[in-house]
């Protein structure tokens, strides 16, 4: 988990991934997500959380997050999925074994 803490007016880049929840635990922000293309057409989507709020992050990629007043938002990583716990712990037995 990771908390970020903006000022007013303030505007933060970040890249995310799929599944990652926005805990917006003071304040008011707005979402802007990363530019999708369909069809030749290019649409970002822009969402308002309001103070108490939570936001999962539908797809990987880069958003903006702009503060209308002073806000604190708790990042929160999704779980890794069980091919990445079996790599992790395939890893983990034979850094093991070599030492």
């Amino acid at each position: 988990m990771h908390i970020t803490t903006l000022q007013s007016k303030q505007t933060y880049q970040v890249y995310v991934a799929a599944d990652t929840l926005l805990h917006l635990s003071l304040g008011q922000v707005t979402i802007q997500t990363a530019t999708s293309c369909i069809n030749a057409h290019a649409y970002s989507t822009q969402i308002s959380l309001p103070e108490g709020c939570v936001y999962t992050v539908e797809r990987s990629g880069w958003i903006q997050i702009h503060a209308q007043q002073r806000s604190e938002i708790l990042m929160q990583l999704p779980e890794p999925n069980i091919a990445v716990r079996f790599w992790r712990t395939l890893r983990a037995i034979a850094i093991r074994r070599t030492k």
